[in-house]
């Protein structure tokens, strides 16, 4: 078995952020309605890809593999012998019960690391450092996949940060597309998340 190494989960979000730059290339084909619906789609399955590679970095860290730049992750711990023991590391270590690992906001990821990475780790500074972009990218993607009322609160806040006020009539795939932004809030947010990734990893 090959020994973990934090490029695969980079590497591998290069690869899907490429087929979502390539569905987003071409949306100027389907009618505007389509387009929206489509960029809710691309969003939901962006954020979704981006914990899955930051939860990926972040398990083999705990495996001690090093970083993508050769430097080696400081623990907290012994290095666990595999991501699925890291996981269970994750979620047991230092704590009275078992935790779910959750990676949707800087201070889950925070809360999930903080007993097996060191807190000055490069990983956690640059989820740190990232913080508002996460925070926003998960609030545009909870109102497209849950639309309840935090989720709307949330939303209503990214919307006053871009727009400069509340504007009801701005849904996310508004948001996502509006000729407004060049490039697009979705460019930008997979641009956003390939350097979030990158940094996370030191790739």
């Amino acid at each position: 078995m090959p020994a973990p190494n934090v490029e695969v989960p980079y590497q591998e979000f290069l690869r899907r952020c490429g087929r979502h730059s390539q569905v987003v290339d071409g949306l100027s084909t389907v009618s505007p309605r389509l387009q929206r619906l489509l960029a809710e789609l691309v969003m939901m399955r962006l954020f979704d890809d981006f914990q899955e590679a930051i939860s990926g970095v972040a398990l083999r860290l705990a495996c001690g593999a090093p970083y993508g730049d050769g430097s080696a992750p400081q623990l907290l711990t012994a290095a666990a012998r595999s991501t699925s023991s890291a996981r269970s590391l994750y979620e047991t270590h230092g704590r009275t019960g078992q935790k779910r690992t959750k990676w949707s906001k800087v201070a889950f990821i925070n809360e999930t690391t903080k007993f097996v990475l060191d807190g000055a780790e490069p990983f956690r500074a640059a989820c740190q450092a990232n913080s508002v972009p996460i925070s926003e990218m998960q609030a545009v993607r909870n109102r497209i996949a849950h639309n309840n009322q935090n989720s709307r609160t949330a939303f209503r806040t990214v919307v006053v940060r871009h727009y400069g006020a509340s504007v009801n009539s701005v849904s996310p795939g508004v948001l996502l597309l509006s000729p407004r932004f060049a490039p697009t809030m979705l460019e930008r947010y997979i641009a956003s998340c390939r350097i979030i990734v990158r940094d996370c990893s030191r790739s």
